[in-house]
């Protein structure tokens, strides 16, 4: 809108004087001079309003591209952590299924030794 207004500004009409032979050529152009003017200062504001606006965009990006890393990080982290906490409990597992297979393996032999010598008696 504010573009607008400054054309709006730069395009008053010029007020025309009585040709004299002197003056008539400057207010020819006059009107002319102030179209090119106005169009040069409304193309200066586009194009810095354009500039603007990719500064800003630029920056959004940057600022989403960052939040998306710490984001991606965070989870990453979780998911060691979990996977840490699984391997953890799977060797404890591990660990509770040998203590079990030896225990029943010295069972299993004690129970053995006892069919073995109750059958030679």
């Amino acid at each position: 809108m504010n573009m607008v207004k400054a054309y709006e500004d730069e395009m008053v009409a010029p007020t025309i004087t009585e040709p004299t032979t002197t003056t008539a050529p400057v207010t020819a152009l006059a009107p002319i001079q102030g179209s090119a003017t106005a169009a040069a200062r409304l193309l200066e504001i586009a194009a810095r309003n354009a500039d603007q606006l990719l500064a800003e965009a630029q920056a959004e990006a940057d600022q989403m591209r960052a939040d998306a890393r710490t984001e991606a990080e965070q989870v990453r982290a979780e998911l060691q952590e979990s996977r840490d906490q699984a391997n953890d409990e799977i060797a404890k597992l591990r660990e509770t299924e040998q203590a079990h297979r030896d225990r029943m393996r010295e069972h299993l032999h004690e129970v053995l030794a006892k069919v073995e010598a109750t059958s030679i008696v």
